[in-house]
Protein backbone atom coordinates (compact mmCIF):
# COMPACT_ATOMS: atom_id res chain seq x y z
CA UNK A 1 0.00 0.00 0.00
CA UNK A 2 1.21 3.42 -0.72
CA UNK A 3 0.28 6.85 1.36
CA UNK A 4 1.08 10.23 0.34
CA UNK A 5 1.08 12.61 3.26
CA UNK A 6 1.71 16.20 4.55
CA UNK A 7 2.74 17.15 7.88
CA UNK A 8 2.30 20.31 9.47
CA UNK A 9 4.78 21.23 12.41
CA UNK A 10 4.50 19.13 12.58
CA UNK A 11 1.91 -19.41 -31.49
CA UNK A 12 2.48 -20.78 -34.16
CA UNK A 13 0.38 -21.00 -37.16
CA UNK A 14 1.02 -24.04 -39.91
CA UNK A 15 0.46 -23.44 -43.78
CA UNK A 16 1.16 -26.73 -45.46
CA UNK A 17 4.78 -27.62 -44.74
CA UNK A 18 5.66 -24.29 -44.54
CA UNK A 19 5.61 -22.97 -40.56
CA UNK A 20 5.33 -19.68 -39.40
CA UNK A 21 6.56 -18.96 -35.75
CA UNK A 22 4.24 -16.64 -33.00
CA UNK A 23 4.86 -15.87 -29.76
CA UNK A 24 3.10 -13.25 -27.57
CA UNK A 25 4.63 -9.36 -27.25
CA UNK A 26 5.75 -8.04 -24.15
CA UNK A 27 3.20 -4.85 -24.32
CA UNK A 28 3.28 -3.76 -21.16
CA UNK A 29 -0.41 -2.85 -21.67
CA UNK A 30 -3.73 -3.53 -20.69
CA UNK A 31 -7.40 -3.01 -21.73
CA UNK A 32 -7.95 -1.93 -18.10
CA UNK A 33 -6.75 1.39 -17.38
CA UNK A 34 -5.24 1.18 -14.40
CA UNK A 35 -2.59 3.04 -12.73
CA UNK A 36 0.79 3.01 -13.55
CA UNK A 37 2.00 3.07 -10.76
CA UNK A 38 -0.01 0.20 -10.40
CA UNK A 39 1.84 -1.36 -12.67
CA UNK A 40 5.27 -0.49 -10.64
CA UNK A 41 3.80 -2.55 -7.69
CA UNK A 42 3.77 0.29 -5.71
CA UNK A 43 0.25 1.32 -4.73
CA UNK A 44 -3.47 0.16 -4.11
CA UNK A 45 -5.71 3.76 -4.88
CA UNK A 46 -8.30 2.28 -2.81
CA UNK A 47 -6.02 2.51 0.14
CA UNK A 48 -3.69 5.78 -0.83
CA UNK A 49 -4.41 8.01 2.04
CA UNK A 50 -3.28 11.74 2.12
CA UNK A 51 -2.37 12.78 5.94
CA UNK A 52 -2.50 16.26 7.49
CA UNK A 53 -1.40 16.87 10.86
CA UNK A 54 -1.43 20.00 13.02
CA UNK A 55 -0.07 21.06 16.07
CA UNK A 56 1.72 18.63 18.90
CA UNK A 57 -1.39 16.64 19.55
CA UNK A 58 -3.07 16.94 16.19
CA UNK A 59 -5.55 14.59 14.95
CA UNK A 60 -5.20 12.91 11.44
CA UNK A 61 -7.87 13.76 8.94
CA UNK A 62 -8.06 11.23 6.54
CA UNK A 63 -9.18 11.81 2.47
CA UNK A 64 -9.14 9.18 0.44
CA UNK A 65 -8.12 10.42 -2.95
CA UNK A 66 -8.19 7.56 -5.91
CA UNK A 67 -5.20 8.77 -8.48
CA UNK A 68 -6.06 8.95 -12.04
CA UNK A 69 -4.20 5.76 -13.99
CA UNK A 70 -2.00 4.49 -16.74
CA UNK A 71 -3.08 0.99 -18.19
CA UNK A 72 -1.60 -1.72 -16.72
CA UNK A 73 0.26 -4.52 -18.61
CA UNK A 74 -1.66 -7.33 -20.82
CA UNK A 75 -0.87 -9.92 -22.97
CA UNK A 76 -1.17 -8.65 -26.65
CA UNK A 77 -0.42 -11.26 -29.69
CA UNK A 78 2.56 -10.37 -32.11
CA UNK A 79 5.30 -11.97 -33.79
CA UNK A 80 8.18 -13.34 -31.00
CA UNK A 81 10.09 -11.53 -30.98
CA UNK A 82 38.14 -7.04 -26.76
CA UNK A 83 38.21 -8.70 -23.45
CA UNK A 84 34.93 -8.61 -20.86
CA UNK A 85 33.31 -10.18 -18.15
CA UNK A 86 31.02 -12.94 -19.52
CA UNK A 87 28.27 -15.25 -17.98
CA UNK A 88 29.44 -18.53 -16.87
CA UNK A 89 29.25 -22.16 -18.39
CA UNK A 90 26.92 -24.68 -17.28
CA UNK A 91 27.86 -26.11 -13.97
CA UNK A 92 28.49 -29.51 -13.19
CA UNK A 93 24.90 -30.04 -11.71
CA UNK A 94 22.94 -28.17 -14.62
CA UNK A 95 21.40 -29.71 -17.72
CA UNK A 96 21.87 -28.38 -21.73
CA UNK A 97 18.39 -27.03 -22.36
CA UNK A 98 17.95 -28.98 -25.38
CA UNK A 99 19.62 -32.44 -24.21
CA UNK A 100 15.72 -33.57 -25.18
CA UNK A 101 16.33 -32.75 -29.28
CA UNK A 102 19.48 -34.74 -29.65
CA UNK A 103 18.28 -36.77 -31.52
CA UNK A 104 16.85 -34.31 -33.83
CA UNK A 105 20.30 -32.69 -34.36
CA UNK A 106 21.73 -33.54 -38.03
CA UNK A 107 24.54 -33.11 -39.98
CA UNK A 108 24.61 -30.09 -42.73
CA UNK A 109 27.83 -30.58 -44.28
CA UNK A 110 29.55 -33.39 -46.42
CA UNK A 111 29.55 -34.96 -49.92
CA UNK A 112 26.18 -36.24 -49.52
CA UNK A 113 24.95 -32.89 -49.11
CA UNK A 114 22.90 -31.61 -51.58
CA UNK A 115 24.74 -28.69 -53.71
CA UNK A 116 22.02 -26.05 -53.56
CA UNK A 117 22.12 -26.69 -49.99
CA UNK A 118 25.40 -26.06 -49.45
CA UNK A 119 25.55 -23.30 -51.58
CA UNK A 120 22.86 -21.41 -49.32
CA UNK A 121 24.53 -22.20 -46.38
CA UNK A 122 27.43 -20.61 -47.49
CA UNK A 123 26.04 -17.74 -48.82
CA UNK A 124 25.03 -17.37 -45.22
CA UNK A 125 28.61 -17.43 -43.65
CA UNK A 126 27.60 -21.37 -42.80
CA UNK A 127 31.10 -23.05 -43.55
CA UNK A 128 32.81 -25.17 -41.23
CA UNK A 129 35.46 -22.53 -40.20
CA UNK A 130 32.29 -19.84 -39.97
CA UNK A 131 30.87 -21.97 -37.47
CA UNK A 132 33.36 -22.16 -35.15
CA UNK A 133 34.14 -18.68 -35.79
CA UNK A 134 30.53 -17.28 -34.72
CA UNK A 135 30.51 -20.40 -31.81
CA UNK A 136 33.60 -18.80 -30.24
CA UNK A 137 31.70 -14.95 -30.68
CA UNK A 138 29.24 -16.91 -28.69
CA UNK A 139 31.37 -17.93 -25.46
CA UNK A 140 29.67 -15.87 -22.21
CA UNK A 141 26.39 -14.90 -23.39
CA UNK A 142 23.76 -16.38 -20.90
CA UNK A 143 21.45 -18.52 -22.87
CA UNK A 144 24.08 -19.73 -25.45
CA UNK A 145 26.24 -21.51 -22.60
CA UNK A 146 23.08 -23.38 -21.87
CA UNK A 147 22.74 -25.42 -24.86
CA UNK A 148 24.83 -28.58 -26.20
CA UNK A 149 27.30 -28.55 -27.85
CA UNK A 150 25.09 -29.35 -31.27
CA UNK A 151 22.29 -26.93 -29.80
CA UNK A 152 25.37 -24.27 -29.86
CA UNK A 153 25.67 -25.46 -33.30
CA UNK A 154 22.01 -24.85 -34.56
CA UNK A 155 22.63 -21.45 -32.41
CA UNK A 156 24.58 -19.87 -34.97
CA UNK A 157 23.45 -21.41 -37.92
CA UNK A 158 20.01 -19.59 -37.09
CA UNK A 159 21.86 -16.41 -35.95
CA UNK A 160 23.33 -16.19 -38.96
CA UNK A 161 20.33 -16.35 -41.59
CA UNK A 162 19.07 -13.81 -39.35
CA UNK A 163 22.39 -11.80 -39.27
CA UNK A 164 22.55 -11.93 -43.10
CA UNK A 165 18.92 -11.58 -43.34
CA UNK A 166 19.13 -14.93 -45.94
CA UNK A 167 16.39 -17.17 -46.61
CA UNK A 168 15.49 -20.84 -46.77
CA UNK A 169 19.13 -22.42 -45.50
CA UNK A 170 18.62 -25.90 -44.14
CA UNK A 171 20.00 -26.13 -40.17
CA UNK A 172 20.93 -29.10 -38.26
CA UNK A 173 18.22 -29.72 -36.85
CA UNK A 174 14.56 -31.88 -37.89
CA UNK A 175 12.66 -30.42 -34.86
CA UNK A 176 10.15 -27.74 -34.82
CA UNK A 177 10.50 -27.90 -30.97
CA UNK A 178 14.15 -27.47 -31.20
CA UNK A 179 13.88 -24.62 -33.26
CA UNK A 180 11.39 -22.76 -31.20
CA UNK A 181 13.70 -23.33 -28.12
CA UNK A 182 17.10 -22.49 -29.75
CA UNK A 183 15.70 -19.33 -32.03
CA UNK A 184 14.07 -17.84 -28.27
CA UNK A 185 17.59 -18.41 -26.83
CA UNK A 186 19.31 -16.86 -30.25
CA UNK A 187 17.34 -13.90 -29.30
CA UNK A 188 17.22 -13.48 -25.75
CA UNK A 189 21.69 -12.92 -26.39
CA UNK A 190 20.81 -10.31 -29.42
CA UNK A 191 19.13 -7.25 -28.46
CA UNK A 192 20.90 -6.23 -31.95
CA UNK A 193 18.75 -7.74 -34.02
CA UNK A 194 15.87 -5.53 -33.99
CA UNK A 195 14.51 -6.24 -37.75
CA UNK A 196 13.31 -9.78 -36.74
CA UNK A 197 9.74 -10.60 -35.60
CA UNK A 198 9.55 -14.24 -36.08
CA UNK A 199 10.34 -16.73 -38.34
CA UNK A 200 9.71 -19.72 -40.66
CA UNK A 201 10.68 -22.92 -41.15
CA UNK A 202 9.85 -25.69 -44.22
CA UNK A 203 9.77 -29.87 -43.51
CA UNK A 204 11.13 -31.63 -46.21
CA UNK A 205 10.06 -35.57 -46.13
CA UNK A 206 10.37 -38.49 -47.45
CA UNK A 207 7.29 -40.09 -46.66
CA UNK A 208 6.41 -39.85 -43.61
CA UNK A 209 9.88 -38.74 -42.22
CA UNK A 210 11.35 -35.13 -41.76
CA UNK A 211 14.71 -35.40 -43.06
CA UNK A 212 15.62 -31.73 -43.49
CA UNK A 213 14.53 -28.02 -42.39
CA UNK A 214 15.07 -24.98 -43.53
CA UNK A 215 14.67 -21.69 -41.83
CA UNK A 216 13.92 -17.99 -42.60
CA UNK A 217 13.40 -14.79 -40.50
CA UNK A 218 10.63 -12.55 -40.70
CA UNK A 219 12.22 -9.56 -41.81
CA UNK A 220 10.68 -6.44 -40.84
CA UNK A 221 12.66 -4.06 -43.17
CA UNK A 222 15.42 -4.58 -45.88
CA UNK A 223 18.90 -4.66 -46.10
CA UNK A 224 19.06 -0.94 -46.92
CA UNK A 225 16.45 0.36 -44.13
CA UNK A 226 18.91 -2.16 -41.39
CA UNK A 227 21.79 -0.54 -42.51
CA UNK A 228 19.97 2.83 -41.81
CA UNK A 229 18.49 2.25 -38.79
CA UNK A 230 22.29 1.01 -37.29
CA UNK A 231 23.70 4.27 -38.26
CA UNK A 232 21.18 6.34 -36.02
CA UNK A 233 21.13 3.37 -33.02
CA UNK A 234 24.70 3.75 -33.20
CA UNK A 235 24.78 7.55 -33.30
CA UNK A 236 22.38 7.55 -30.36
CA UNK A 237 24.34 4.84 -28.16
CA UNK A 238 27.90 6.74 -28.84
CA UNK A 239 26.18 9.48 -26.79
CA UNK A 240 25.01 7.35 -24.11
CA UNK A 241 28.30 5.47 -23.90
CA UNK A 242 30.43 8.89 -24.14
CA UNK A 243 29.29 9.57 -20.46
CA UNK A 244 29.66 6.05 -18.89
CA UNK A 245 31.72 6.28 -15.63
CA UNK A 246 35.36 4.98 -16.23
CA UNK A 247 35.45 2.32 -13.43
CA UNK A 248 35.83 -1.49 -12.99
CA UNK A 249 33.17 -1.24 -10.54
CA UNK A 250 30.16 -3.25 -12.16
CA UNK A 251 27.18 -1.11 -9.85
CA UNK A 252 28.49 2.12 -11.28
CA UNK A 253 27.92 1.16 -14.91
CA UNK A 254 24.70 -0.77 -14.27
CA UNK A 255 23.16 2.11 -12.26
CA UNK A 256 24.42 5.03 -15.66
CA UNK A 257 22.95 2.69 -17.57
CA UNK A 258 19.73 2.56 -15.49
CA UNK A 259 19.35 6.16 -15.14
CA UNK A 260 19.95 7.00 -18.60
CA UNK A 261 17.38 4.87 -20.52
CA UNK A 262 14.51 6.37 -17.40
CA UNK A 263 16.16 10.37 -18.57
CA UNK A 264 15.95 9.74 -22.55
CA UNK A 265 12.83 7.19 -22.49
CA UNK A 266 9.35 7.39 -22.08
CA UNK A 267 6.81 4.68 -21.57
CA UNK A 268 4.26 4.84 -24.62
CA UNK A 269 2.69 1.72 -25.94
CA UNK A 270 1.59 3.06 -28.98
CA UNK A 271 4.98 3.81 -30.36
CA UNK A 272 6.30 1.69 -33.34
CA UNK A 273 8.92 -0.83 -33.30
CA UNK A 274 8.02 -0.81 -29.54
CA UNK A 275 9.69 -5.08 -29.34
CA UNK A 276 12.93 -3.84 -29.70
CA UNK A 277 15.63 -1.35 -29.54
CA UNK A 278 14.68 0.98 -31.85
CA UNK A 279 11.76 2.71 -30.05
CA UNK A 280 14.28 3.90 -27.42
CA UNK A 281 17.45 5.11 -29.58
CA UNK A 282 15.64 6.21 -31.73
CA UNK A 283 12.47 7.41 -31.32
CA UNK A 284 13.23 7.73 -27.10
CA UNK A 285 9.41 6.02 -26.45
CA UNK A 286 9.20 2.24 -25.98
CA UNK A 287 7.40 -0.42 -23.28
CA UNK A 288 8.69 -3.34 -21.36
CA UNK A 289 10.73 -5.19 -24.22
CA UNK A 290 12.66 -1.89 -25.63
CA UNK A 291 13.71 -1.26 -22.31
CA UNK A 292 15.15 -4.19 -21.36
CA UNK A 293 17.18 -5.06 -24.47
CA UNK A 294 18.36 -1.27 -25.01
CA UNK A 295 19.87 -1.96 -21.13
CA UNK A 296 21.30 -5.33 -22.11
CA UNK A 297 22.21 -3.92 -25.65
CA UNK A 298 24.09 -0.55 -23.51
CA UNK A 299 25.41 -3.11 -20.82
CA UNK A 300 26.99 -5.34 -23.29
CA UNK A 301 28.59 -2.60 -24.85
CA UNK A 302 30.15 -1.69 -21.67
CA UNK A 303 31.31 -5.14 -20.78
CA UNK A 304 28.80 -5.83 -18.06
CA UNK A 305 27.05 -9.53 -18.72
CA UNK A 306 23.71 -8.77 -19.05
CA UNK A 307 20.61 -11.02 -21.05
CA UNK A 308 16.40 -10.88 -21.29
CA UNK A 309 14.58 -12.41 -18.78
CA UNK A 310 10.77 -13.15 -19.58
CA UNK A 311 7.24 -13.54 -18.03
CA UNK A 312 4.53 -12.31 -16.05
CA UNK A 313 3.77 -9.69 -13.74
CA UNK A 314 0.71 -9.24 -11.55
CA UNK A 315 -0.47 -5.27 -10.89
CA UNK A 316 -4.05 -4.85 -9.20
CA UNK A 317 -5.91 -5.54 -11.57
CA UNK A 318 -4.38 -7.89 -13.84
CA UNK A 319 -2.32 -10.88 -13.24
CA UNK A 320 -0.33 -13.05 -15.57
CA UNK A 321 0.79 -9.93 -17.68
CA UNK A 322 3.56 -10.36 -20.33
CA UNK A 323 6.49 -8.85 -19.29
CA UNK A 324 10.38 -8.23 -19.89
CA UNK A 325 13.70 -7.20 -17.69
CA UNK A 326 17.19 -8.27 -17.07
CA UNK A 327 19.45 -10.54 -15.30
CA UNK A 328 23.05 -9.11 -15.07
CA UNK A 329 26.35 -9.64 -13.38
CA UNK A 330 27.19 -7.21 -11.13
CA UNK A 331 30.76 -7.92 -9.68
CA UNK A 332 30.44 -11.79 -10.01
CA UNK A 333 26.99 -12.08 -8.09
CA UNK A 334 23.36 -12.24 -10.15
CA UNK A 335 20.75 -9.39 -9.99
CA UNK A 336 17.91 -8.10 -11.24
CA UNK A 337 17.17 -5.59 -12.96
CA UNK A 338 13.78 -3.87 -14.44
CA UNK A 339 13.92 -0.23 -15.96
CA UNK A 340 10.84 -0.39 -17.26
CA UNK A 341 9.67 -0.78 -13.63
CA UNK A 342 12.30 1.82 -12.26
CA UNK A 343 11.01 5.14 -14.51
CA UNK A 344 8.21 6.94 -13.22
CA UNK A 345 7.85 9.88 -15.88
CA UNK A 346 4.72 7.44 -16.56
CA UNK A 347 2.60 8.50 -19.97
CA UNK A 348 -1.03 8.74 -19.35
CA UNK A 349 -3.92 6.39 -21.04
CA UNK A 350 -6.98 7.68 -22.01
CA UNK A 351 -6.64 11.01 -21.11
CA UNK A 352 -5.78 9.99 -17.48
CA UNK A 353 -2.99 11.69 -15.74
CA UNK A 354 -0.70 10.49 -12.05
CA UNK A 355 0.40 12.93 -9.60
CA UNK A 356 4.01 13.19 -10.60
CA UNK A 357 4.83 15.60 -7.47
CA UNK A 358 4.58 12.74 -5.19
CA UNK A 359 7.17 10.04 -6.76
CA UNK A 360 10.99 10.74 -7.65
CA UNK A 361 11.57 10.82 -11.28
CA UNK A 362 14.26 7.05 -10.70
CA UNK A 363 12.00 4.44 -8.82
CA UNK A 364 15.44 2.38 -7.54
CA UNK A 365 13.50 -0.98 -6.25
CA UNK A 366 14.18 -2.53 -9.16
CA UNK A 367 17.91 -1.41 -9.54
CA UNK A 368 20.22 -4.64 -8.65
CA UNK A 369 17.08 -6.68 -6.48
CA UNK A 370 17.52 -10.61 -5.37
CA UNK A 371 14.77 -13.29 -6.58
CA UNK A 372 13.09 -12.65 -3.67
CA UNK A 373 12.25 -9.41 -3.99
CA UNK A 374 11.58 -9.46 -7.76
CA UNK A 375 9.38 -12.55 -6.69
CA UNK A 376 7.47 -10.30 -5.11
CA UNK A 377 5.54 -9.16 -8.33
CA UNK A 378 7.28 -10.77 -10.98
CA UNK A 379 7.36 -14.58 -12.19
CA UNK A 380 9.79 -15.78 -14.37
CA UNK A 381 9.20 -17.69 -17.35
CA UNK A 382 11.24 -21.29 -17.44
CA UNK A 383 12.27 -20.81 -20.91
CA UNK A 384 15.70 -20.19 -19.79
CA UNK A 385 16.85 -21.48 -16.47
CA UNK A 386 17.94 -18.36 -14.32
CA UNK A 387 19.94 -18.56 -10.91
CA UNK A 388 19.10 -18.07 -7.62
CA UNK A 389 20.07 -14.35 -7.09
CA UNK A 390 20.63 -13.55 -3.33
CA UNK A 391 23.12 -11.32 -2.73
CA UNK A 392 22.61 -7.33 -1.29
CA UNK A 393 25.90 -6.24 -1.90
CA UNK A 394 25.11 -4.30 -4.77
CA UNK A 395 21.45 -3.31 -4.26
CA UNK A 396 20.93 0.39 -5.05
CA UNK A 397 19.63 1.35 -1.51
CA UNK A 398 23.07 -0.84 0.02
CA UNK A 399 25.40 1.01 -1.81
CA UNK A 400 23.97 4.27 -1.44
CA UNK A 401 23.72 3.52 2.42
CA UNK A 402 20.07 4.35 1.88
CA UNK A 403 18.97 0.50 3.37
CA UNK A 404 18.12 0.39 7.43
CA UNK A 405 18.38 -3.21 9.17
CA UNK A 406 17.17 -1.31 11.98
CA UNK A 407 15.75 1.74 13.05
CA UNK A 408 18.66 3.50 14.53
CA UNK A 409 17.61 7.30 14.15
CA UNK A 410 21.62 8.81 14.16
CA UNK A 411 21.68 6.79 10.78
CA UNK A 412 18.61 8.90 9.31
CA UNK A 413 20.19 11.90 10.61
CA UNK A 414 23.13 11.15 8.64
CA UNK A 415 21.35 10.53 5.53
CA UNK A 416 19.49 13.38 5.95
CA UNK A 417 22.70 15.69 6.29
CA UNK A 418 23.57 13.60 2.68
CA UNK A 419 21.10 14.52 0.55
CA UNK A 420 20.51 18.07 1.96
CA UNK A 421 24.48 18.00 0.85
CA UNK A 422 23.86 16.42 -2.82
CA UNK A 423 20.75 18.74 -3.41
CA UNK A 424 18.28 15.97 -3.45
CA UNK A 425 14.87 16.40 -3.57
CA UNK A 426 14.17 13.70 -1.48
CA UNK A 427 15.59 11.23 1.32
CA UNK A 428 14.42 7.73 0.79
CA UNK A 429 14.56 5.08 3.16
CA UNK A 430 14.26 1.57 2.23
CA UNK A 431 13.72 -0.59 5.11
CA UNK A 432 14.69 -4.35 5.51
CA UNK A 433 12.03 -5.18 7.12
CA UNK A 434 8.25 -4.31 7.94
CA UNK A 435 9.49 -4.68 11.76
CA UNK A 436 12.27 -1.69 10.90
CA UNK A 437 9.73 0.01 8.74
CA UNK A 438 6.99 0.36 11.37
CA UNK A 439 9.35 1.38 13.75
CA UNK A 440 10.66 3.98 11.46
CA UNK A 441 7.45 5.13 10.06
CA UNK A 442 6.54 5.48 14.08
CA UNK A 443 8.85 7.59 15.00
CA UNK A 444 9.29 9.89 12.34
CA UNK A 445 5.62 10.34 11.15
CA UNK A 446 3.83 9.48 13.70
CA UNK A 447 6.17 10.86 16.73
CA UNK A 448 7.09 13.52 13.98
CA UNK A 449 10.44 12.82 14.83
CA UNK A 450 11.39 13.76 10.94
CA UNK A 451 11.41 17.68 11.59
CA UNK A 452 14.43 16.83 13.65
CA UNK A 453 16.10 16.15 10.47
CA UNK A 454 15.25 19.08 8.92
CA UNK A 455 16.88 22.40 7.32
CA UNK A 456 15.84 25.64 6.03
CA UNK A 457 11.90 25.43 6.13
CA UNK A 458 10.71 23.11 8.57
CA UNK A 459 6.77 24.19 8.91
CA UNK A 460 6.17 21.62 6.81
CA UNK A 461 7.41 18.07 5.17
CA UNK A 462 5.53 16.52 2.64
CA UNK A 463 6.22 12.01 2.53
CA UNK A 464 5.34 9.34 0.27
CA UNK A 465 5.39 5.64 1.59
CA UNK A 466 5.38 2.28 -0.18
CA UNK A 467 4.83 -0.59 2.71
CA UNK A 468 4.49 -3.70 0.13
CA UNK A 469 8.61 -2.40 -0.56
CA UNK A 470 9.10 -1.16 2.90
CA UNK A 471 10.01 2.27 1.50
CA UNK A 472 9.94 5.62 2.97
CA UNK A 473 10.25 8.73 0.97
CA UNK A 474 10.40 12.54 2.61
CA UNK A 475 10.17 15.83 -0.28
CA UNK A 476 13.03 18.02 1.17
Amino acid sequence: MRKSGRISKRMMAVMMTAFVAAASLMGCQSDIVDNYLEDLGMIDPDNKVDQTLTGENDNVSNEIEQESAQASATAVTVNPDGDKDSFPSLGDNESAADEQFSSTYTETSGAETDKDIQKAREEAGLTEDGIEALKKQQEGLYAYERLTDAGKTLYVEMLAVLQNLASDVTVSTTSDEAIELVYDYVMADHPEIFYVDGYQYTNYSVGDTITRVSFTGNYLYGEDEVARRKTQINEAVNKCLAGAPSTDDDYLTIKYVYEYLIAHTDYDMEVEDNQNICSVFIDGRSVCNGYAKAAQYLLGKLGVPCTLVVGTVDTKNSTGVRHAWNLVLCNNAYYYLDVTWGDASYQTVSGETADAAKLPDVNYDYLNVTTEEISKNHEIFDTIAMPLCSSMSDNYYVRENEYFTNAELSLIGDLFDRRYKDGSENVTIKCASDDVYDELFEALITNRKVFDYLQGDTSQVSYTTFQDTRTIIFWI
